[in-house]
């Protein structure tokens, strides 16, 4: 536990602490209460006038007691559930009508006092929910009629006062403690009288009185508290009408007092309805349909959220009397609010301890928890009233346990309690509290010890729910469900992800159980899900409370929602504890606005009081401040809370990049914002009259800061944030004033930012195509160093006619099938333009490459195919641009430099030569041009001269001003004296390749003697297959590999033959091999004049493997001379 806790402080160190005072905060104007009366059931006790008429909290049903018939008085006892009522055949009391009855929720019993049966009766009773027991007390009020009686759930006493004893009538108060009754002397009293109702209002702890008769028979309409010490008048704008009879109760859930029907003129009584709010009256727009009445019983059912009121009479005659049963059902805009109980004895700070609400005793139980932020150190079980913190003390209590889970268990009435860290680890153990005992079970199977998990009880189904927490192996995303007797583990199709520290309660109004947020292993979250008993759902929200953990959960049923407060919260510029309050009504979230709230804080515990209608907060931390600030205070939440206006103060602050945002890029928003924190400071809530942002668009604004007449609680803060994402270049002004109710409440700030463009870079391919051509042109567009996609790039040509295209998601923009028709052969440097125009948010860029045109050209071996072997040669290249592809316009190579590139390939070894192609004599109408090398002296033997045109001098690479193929041919190197055979040249025709390919070359050299020596080189192209039907120009090389027979015109041997590829050089072996034999034979081979020749290879099997015919067909272009 201490792992995360650590991590959660230092996280938290970093930030601006903001510790809230919890001084109680201002009231509210009133508000408009809506509400109507429906008829609820039909059946069940008979017409009665002055029934006698309670809420059962542990049975969960309102009590009633006999009444005055239409022929006798009545002593029947009633249970109504909210839909039906059941009698229960019990004895009790003797019958009577005009009894007073509470409920005393401290005992769990309803009090009924006097009445009227044959005489005015003054006798005792209570019910336990299954009998009537008769309570002897010491003293005892007067007999009376006509009286008035409420429960002070703050003091645990039933509150009697005034009523008719036969002659005269009464001002004095009583209380019962459930021991006996006692006297109240108080400074004040209301004036005697009769007929008059009496109510507690549970949120500011005073009774109420209102109206009756006094003892002249005058009607009256005058409001009266007791605060359990003494009566004051209080003086309302607005009242209900003088009149008695009339029927009373407090209603939580409207946030006030309920007046109806009775009487001004006994024979015409009303049936208007009135709210007393603490400050004024308001009437509820009345029902006509319901009719008017006197002496009905009222009481409020905390489970339905509503008032019940049954019987009555049309006048004082009792002709006719009423069995129906209506409810109060309605809503307020009554501000809901929280208030902060000063309780002592009160539990010892604490953060992470368990608490639920036992509705069968109507206290909320607490036990252990975390007083030093570590594992639980704290055992100790304690219940809160509404008004005290009682310690109990059973004789046993489970292991100090701190973040574990507890969930009250109506239907076995206990609450059960299970998991969190202590000393030995975390807990997997099940313990169950009935009020007085601890118990710890032994089911066969349980859930994993963990801590922070998220449990509640299903009414609906009877089972306590159980998700999640953090377990031995990390964070668990498990369900499991407890009867009782035995732990369950679910098995839903999906489920909210692995994670502590969230909060789960139950919407027993649609049966389902609202999980929300957590901490999982990316963050805190804000995903809200509901459990239906076999499925998770999420449920998607447009509105949120922002992620958090640690928060607290519950369901009112006052108000029908599940309600949610303060927790680890994150939001930008701003993360840690929090007090914010939201409810949730099953499809969004609404964020709720107090006059007054909590300080800010996560860990809390927190449960519902249905008797009272008010949520119970204790304890939590404060992890933001060092050390962390643990608190001990008791607070409670509901409709009707009215604080003192106090005296509101207020800071207001500037975070994150203050009030000038520097240079931001246009169309970019701001890496910061300018965060306004407003803290409420002072005593009492502070109003925020208005925000206002004045400016361009650029400036944007959004707050969670209440406006509209909501408050900022005391303690409490909200932010406003300011973001800028210009639109145009330059300095960009505007402004933000704050106008609230407090001390220097009207500030404005001046807000700036300057826009700037991206700057964006472009770049563009050079290109390189043959004269006529085509090809295609790419430029690659960035901004901020990245690609730009999607945005407009022009290319042209030569300051000429361009395209505009679009950029792909690369930032490339392509120009395809770009014609280069027209432009002159030669080089371009600048010829290739790329422009990008730019816009208000990105600058333009510009960028040139270099164009080449190449001017197809022909190449020719016009140097020696024979030369001694004593003496140097020469080497020379023709290159011709008289082709028809040409551009007629001639390449001077006096300006642009081409070059040879000669290779000269002997038997033992190769050599380059270079030469510079100059123009030839003629050049102006031939455009001819020529390159010479001189060779030195050559071993005897056959060579390959290969010519290439390249850009300069040792380079190899093709040349980019003229374009041509290599130009082969062959040389020999002979002495000039002995009998030999030699010969070299191009081969004109030779049938058995391609008639006229210049690639095809021969050379050779031999001698006679004892053992012929000598070498054969020839060499062909051939367009082959050279595997999965690639198909590629392939050059054949045939190499003798020795001299077999040699004589006048001819000449044997073996050879080896090559396979290499004429554009990449790669050879392909597998076609290859050796041992071949030729035969090579002779004609008119005297002199140096052109030779014919025939040429015959056979593979090493005998098989033809090439043939040039028989001479003599074939010639040789070189010269073959001949001395044998």
């Amino acid at each position: 536990m201490k792992q995360l806790v650590t991590a959660r402080i230092a996280a938290a160190a970093a930030l601006v602490a903001l510790v809230a005072a919890a001084a109680p905060t201002a009231s509210h104007a009133q508000t408009t209460v809506t509400a109507n009366w429906v008829q609820t059931s039909t059946q069940g006790p008979s017409p009665r006038v002055g029934p006698a008429m309670a809420y059962d909290l542990v049975d969960r049903k309102t009590v009633l007691f006999g009444g005055g018939g239409t022929s006798d008085t009545l002593g029947d006892t009633w249970q109504y559930d909210g839909r039906a009522w059941t009698q229960v055949p019990v004895s009790g009391p003797l019958g009577r009508t005009l009894a007073s009855m509470v409920y005393d929720s401290t005992r769990g019993v309803a009090v009924l006092f006097g009445g009227y049966n044959n005489g005015i009766r003054s006798d005792t009773w209570e019910w336990n929910g299954s009998v009537w027991n008769q309570r002897l007390t010491a003293h005892m009020p007067p007999a009376r009629l006509w009286t008035a009686m409420t429960y002070d759930s703050a003091r645990h006493i039933a509150v009697l006062f005034g009523g008719a004893p036969g002659s005269g009538l009464l001002n004095d108060t009583w209380q019962y403690d459930g021991n006996d009754w006692t006297q109240v002397t108080t400074a004040h009293s209301p004036p005697a009288r009769r007929g008059h109702g009496l109510a507690f209002d549970s949120a500011r702890e005073r009774v109420v009185l209102f109206g009756g008769q006094d003892p002249t028979g005058v009607n009256l309409n005058d409001t009266w508290e007791f605060d359990g010490t003494d009566w004051s008048q209080v003086t309302t704008a607005h009242s209900p009408s003088a009149r008695l009879w009339h029927s009373m109760a407090y209603d939580p859930s409207l946030g006030g007092t309920v007046v109806f029907a009775g009487a001004s003129d006994p024979n015409n009584p009303s049936n208007d309805t009135w709210l007393y709010d603490g400050a004024d009256w308001q009437q509820i727009t009345p029902n006509p349909n319901v009719n008017p009445r006197l002496q009905a019983a009222m009481s409020y059912d905390p489970n339905r959220a509503e008032i019940v009121v049954f019987g009555g009479a049309a006048n004082i005659l009792y002709t006719p009397q009423y069995g129906d049963t209506l409810a109060l059902r309605g809503v307020t805009t009554s501000p809901l609010g929280w208030a902060r109980a000063n309780p002592s004895p009160a539990p010892s700070a604490r953060v992470f301890a368990q608490m639920d609400y036992d509705s069968g005793r109507g206290v909320s139980v607490l036990f252990g928890g975390s007083s030093d932020s570590g594992p639980g150190n704290l055992h100790d079980t304690w219940q809160w009233d509404g008004a005290r913190w009682t310690q109990t003390a059973p004789a046993v209590s489970p292991p100090a346990v701190a973040g574990g889970t507890m969930a009250y268990d109506n239907s076995r009435r206990v609450s059960v309690l299970f998991g969190g860290s202590g000393s030995a680890g975390n807990s997997s153990s099940t313990w169950e509290w009935d009020g007085t005992n601890w118990t710890q079970r032994g089911p066969a199977t349980s859930p994993p010890a963990r801590v922070w998990a998220a449990m509640t009880y299903d009414s609906a189904r009877g089972r306590v729910v159980l998700f999640g927490g953090d377990g031995p192996s990390g964070l668990l995303a498990d369900t499991w469900t407890y009867d009782g007797t035995t732990w369950t583990q679910m098995s839903p199709a999906s489920a909210p992800s692995p994670r502590d520290g969230s909060a789960l309660a139950f919407d027993p109004s649609r049966g389902r159980a609202v999980l929300f947020g957590g901490h999982d292993s990316n963050g805190r979250l804000a995903d809200t899900w509901e459990w239906d008993g076999a499925h998770w759902m999420q449920i998607p929200t447009t509105t949120a409370p922002h992620a958090r953990f640690w928060e607290s959960i519950a369901f009112n049923t006052q108000r029908g929602k599940t309600v949610l407060f303060g927790g680890d919260h994150f939001q930008p510029n701003d993360l840690g504890e929090s007090n914010d309050t939201w409810e949730w009504d099953g499809s969004q979230w609404t964020h709720d606005f107090p006059a007054a709230a909590p300080p800010i804080r996560s860990g809390q515990s927190m449960a519902y009081d249905a008797t009272r209608g008010r949520m119970v907060v204790f304890g939590g931390w404060n992890a933001a401040t060092s050390p962390a600030t643990i608190y001990g205070d008791t607070w409670e939440f509901g409709n009707g809370i009215q604080t003192p206006p106090g005296t509101p103060s207020a800071t207001l602050n500037v975070f994150g990049l203050g009030t000038n945002f520097g240079s931001v890029n246009v169309g970019s928003t701001a890496n910061g914002v300018a965060a306004f924190m407003l803290s409420s400071t002072g005593s009492g809530p502070l109003a925020v009259n208005s925000i206002a942002l004045t400016g361009p668009s650029d400036f944007a604004l959004s707050t969670d800061c209440p406006m509209n007449g909501d408050p900022l609680p005391a303690g409490s803060y909200c932010m406003a944030i300011v973001s800028f994402t210009p639109t145009a270049a330059g300095t960009r002004t505007a402004s933000i004033a704050f106008t609230y109710n407090a001390p220097g409440g009207n500030q404005t700030f001046q807000l700036q930012g300057t826009g700037v463009v991206h700057p964006t870079s472009l770049t563009v391919s050079p290109a390189t195509a043959m004269f006529n051509g085509g090809a295609i042109i790419s430029a690659s567009l960035q901004v901020d160093g990245k690609p730009f996609a999607g945005q407009p790039v022009t290319l042209s040509l030569l300051n000429g006619p361009g395209t505009t295209t679009q950029t792909d998601s690369s930032g490339v923009a392509v120009w395809f099938g770009v014609s280069f028709a027209g432009i002159h052969a030669g080089s371009y440097p600048t010829g290739i333009q790329a422009t990008f125009a730019g816009n208000p948010a990105y600058a333009p860029s510009s960028a040139t490459a270099a164009l080449v045109i190449t001017q197809p050209v022909t190449t020719a071996y016009t140097g020696e195919f024979y030369i001694a072997d004593t003496t140097a040669g020469h080497v020379t290249v023709q290159v011709d641009q008289r082709t028809p592809a040409s551009d007629p316009q001639f390449i001077d190579y006096a300006n642009t430099a081409v070059w040879a590139r000669i290779t000269v390939i002997g038997p033992a070894s190769t050599a380059d030569f270079y030469a510079k192609v100059t123009d030839a004599p003629g050049w102006f109408s031939t455009g001819l041009g020529v390159a010479t090398a001189s060779l030195p002296a050559l071993a005897d033997g056959g060579y390959t001269v290969v010519a290439t045109l390249v850009d300069g001098p040792s380079n190899t690479s093709p040349s980019s001003a003229v374009s041509s193929d290599d130009t082969r041919a062959g040389l020999v190197s002979s002495p000039t004296k002995g009998g030999y055979l030699s010969g070299g040249g191009a081969i004109a025709t030779d049938p058995a390749t391609n008639t006229g390919d210049r690639h095809g070359y021969f050379s050779l050299q031999m001698k006679p003697g004892k053992t012929p020596i000598g070498n054969l080189v020839y060499s062909y192209r051939v367009r082959m297959d050279v595997g999965g039907g690639n198909l590629r120009d392939v050059d054949v090389w045939v190499t003798s590999t020795s001299i077999t027979t040699l004589s006048g015109n001819s000449a044997t041997g073996q050879f080896a033959v090559e396979y290499v590829d004429a554009l990449t050089g790669q050879r392909y072996t597998t076609f290859e091999f050796s041992g071949g034999t030729f035969k090579l034979s002779f004609v008119n081979a005297t002199d140096n004049s052109p030779a014919k020749f025939g040429l015959i290879l056979k593979r090493p099997d005998g098989t033809l493997f090439h043939s040039t015919g028989s001479a003599p067909a074939p010639v040789v272009l070189g010269r073959l001379v001949s001395t044998l």
